[in-house]
């Protein structure tokens, strides 16, 4: 059977440290994804083309809506003016080209010596030389009679009608002369030839010249039209549809418009797309990793560690989630605030009472991630709410942190309070940052939800501590506080069958929780522990030199032998007892391992002169084993000290304290705390606590004389 029951222990130890851990891992992974799975389920949306809408429908992500930004570009562009460039310079130019047409007339016609009474050929001849000399620029080509007219003028006419025309050819293009400015320009400056020096011929032809040279000198640019409506195309910002914002409100006909965009943000999509559920899984599996890590990290802390402990961190986890699930619903029920009576703040409160302040912290981060994805999901809003995810942080962190260290039971006003206004508080700044309009009824309900979550937090907390007492056998500081109640059965068989020693653990206890609190041990589970250490000594209490109150010791009449069988034995009766009395596993571990393996040194030596052979050590030696925690350490040396300065005679703080370094001394070189988790310097500090207590409780007190002789005064 031997090997079977290894087989089994190993087996046994393998399910423990793999398979159970793993497996509530994976759970608790399943079902958080289960929870979060309607953010990327399709929504079936009751929305149809030209149909009244039964609902407002919010975009789930942002998109930028390209068609949209195409037509916001076009009517930028043809909002854009067209740019024109301004020639000041063109004026004078063209008052040089009309000079050089006059200089070729004049040219021409000394050189054919035209003059009025020239035949129709020679001026035709003219003609044909003053058009070969001119430009090719169209407003060169002037017609024939208007050449003719010119020709035939007379020298001081010539001269004449050259200076008004280039006069009014500059003036008319002095200032900016538009394309649909220019027969307006061109009119006034012909209706401004003086018909007092020019006969009406020359009128005419100077008319044709000034319309021929007087021309647009501020145009159209097409390269900088071009650019300009280009920049203004490309500084158009995006159209874009925002997380959460409203496509289709309810009441309204649902236009193509709105179609097309539903379509985009992927709220009519038809095929299955896998990507958010992949997304899903890697969240959740963010989420796991963490909680796994902060796990592990508690179990590292604590040696003693059990599996219910991670029952009890998974089931207050997934518990939580539940709830988060739940209350995301009430936000259907169309009343303003309803869903932040969520009272999240149980699960930190819970596991700040049961496992550790930094556990509950992590776990108040965790549930605000979950939070904010469950909530986003049930309103469609968002696959992310952000203001939920911030209102539960704030409160689990509040739930996390309001404790104090010492405090063993949450009080419902004043730490409910504290969290009620902290959801308040947080839940006003949301509602201010987000520019939400404030009003009476609507703010007040709100803020009194969330008042209200702050008492339901610790009234469940309160009310679900128990529960957890009881089903995991947790050793809370409550239920500590109820087993150091001297009217605990145990507490009264000590202090009935052995007085001395319940004197004695008493002493103990005193000595253990100021050392534990001095090194940041559990100072109220030393105490307790102290209090039942010794109770195995109530099966045969005579055996024990504290309980001998009429001067009798058994011992002197049996051998060393059955004396060390007797007084070895009280450790695990002491456990026995408490185990039938279903006793925490930590108080029934340190009254069994108390005594470690030290030497039982009086009967050792007794031994020793009363064999002819030498007897072993290790005959009179404890069983163990040695003590496995700090908790267990102090009360190892507090109760060895404090039985030694008990059997003291005159005890005086030097001696005291010399006698405490003594022990300390032995029981550290004899490895009697090999295998706890204990620091030389928090021994070093537990020594100095066991000191001072001491110190306090042996110090020097006045010796009254035993007759005082009152002098009194004559005639009294």
């Amino acid at each position: 059977m031997a090997p079977w029951n290894r087989f089994r222990n190993k087996l046994k130890a393998f399910f423990v440290r793999y398979v159970a851990d793993w497996g509530i891992i994976v759970i608790v992974g399943a079902v958080l994804y289960v929870l979060m799975i309607g953010t990327v389920l399709p929504k079936n949306l009751d929305v149809r083309l030209h149909e009244i809408a039964s609902s407002d429908i919010q975009s789930p992500i942002d998109a930028v809506d390209t068609q949209a930004t195409e037509v916001k570009k076009q009517d930028a562009m043809g909002a854009t003016p067209s740019a024109y460039v301004y020639n000041k310079n063109l004026g004078l130019i063209q008052v040089e080209k009309v000079g050089d047409l006059f200089d070729t007339i004049s040219s021409v016609k000394k050189q054919l010596k035209i003059s009025g009474s020239s035949s129709q050929a020679d001026l035709k001849t003219a003609i044909g030389k003053i058009n070969a000399g001119l430009s090719s620029a169209p407003d060169s080509k002037l017609p024939d009679e208007t050449l003719k007219t010119l020709l035939m003028a007379s020298d001081r006419d010539f001269q004449i009608a050259e200076d008004i025309t280039s006069t009014s050819i500059y003036e008319a293009m002095s200032g900016k002369v538009g394309w649909n400015d220019l027969e307006r320009v061109q009119n006034k400056a012909s209706a401004s030839l003086p018909s007092s020096v020019l006969n009406d011929e020359m009128r005419s032809a100077l008319n044709v010249v000034l319309r021929n040279y007087i021309t647009a000198n501020y145009t159209f640019d097409a390269t900088a039209t071009r650019q300009n409506k280009q920049d203004a195309a490309n500084n158009v910002d995006n159209v874009t549809i925002h997380q959460g914002e409203v496509i289709v409100r309810k009441g309204e006909l649902v236009t193509s418009d709105m179609i097309r965009q539903l379509k985009l943000v992927g709220l009519l999509d038809d095929h299955f797309n896998i990507v958010p559920f992949i997304g899903l899984f890697l969240f959740t599996g963010f989420i796991t990793l963490v909680f796994w890590f902060e796990y592990y990290r508690f179990k590292a802390q604590h040696q003693k560690y059990s599996l219910k402990y991670l029952y009890i961190y998974a089931l207050i986890f997934l518990g939580a989630t539940v709830i988060i699930k739940i209350c995301s619903y009430l936000r259907l029920t169309q009343v303003s605030g309803l869903s932040d009576i969520i009272p999240i703040a149980v699960a930190p409160l819970l596991i700040r009472m049961l496992l550790s302040e930094r556990t509950a912290v992590v776990t108040g981060v965790l549930l605000s991630l979950i939070g904010s994805v469950i909530f986003g999901s049930s309103t469609r809003a968002a696959i992310f709410d952000a203001p939920t995810a911030i209102y539960l942080l704030f409160s689990c962190l509040a739930g996390a942190l309001v404790l104090r260290k010492r405090q063993v039971r949450p009080k419902i006003f004043q730490t409910g309070g504290i969290v009620a206004l902290v959801n308040i508080m947080i839940l006003l700044a949301l509602l201010m940052l987000q520019n939400t309009p404030l009003s009476l009824v609507g703010t007040g309900t709100m803020l009194i939800f969330a008042f209200l979550s702050g008492f339901l937090s610790v009234i469940f907390a309160n009310g679900l501590m128990p529960l957890f007492e009881t089903g995991f056998r947790i050793l809370s500081p409550i239920r500590l506080l109820e087993l150091s109640n001297p009217s605990q059965p145990l507490l009264r068989k000590i202090l009935i069958e052995a007085p001395g020693t319940y004197h004695h653990s008493v002493m103990v206890a005193n000595l253990a929780e100021r050392a534990c609190e001095a090194i940041g041990a559990n100072g109220l589970l030393a105490r307790v522990a102290a209090y039942y250490h010794d109770i195995g000594k109530t099966k045969r209490p005579k055996f024990f030199v504290e309980n001998q109150l009429d001067g009798v010791n058994p011992h002197e009449k049996i051998s060393p032998q059955l004396s060390r069988t007797i007084i070895f034995s009280h450790p695990y009766d002491g456990a026995d007892i408490l185990r039938q009395h279903h006793m925490p596993k930590e108080i029934i571990d340190i009254a069994e391992q108390h005594h470690g393996t030290t030497l039982l040194r009086y009967f050792y030596v007794k031994a020793q002169e009363l064999s002819d052979q030498p007897v072993p050590e290790s005959e009179f030696r404890y069983p163990g084993p040695k003590v496995q925690t700090k908790e267990g350490a102090v009360v190892e040396l507090a109760d060895s000290i404090e039985a030694a300065v008990r059997s003291m005679k005159k005890p005086t703080p030097v001696k005291v304290q010399n006698l405490v370094k003594s022990i300390f001394n032995d029981r550290l070189s004899d490895g009697q705390f090999d295998d706890c988790d204990v620091t030389l310097k928090e021994l070093k500090i537990v020594e100095k606590s066991i000191d001072e207590t001491l110190r306090g409780v042996y110090h020097s007190r006045i010796e009254y004389p035993k007759d005082l002789k009152v002098k009194k005064v004559s005639g009294k």
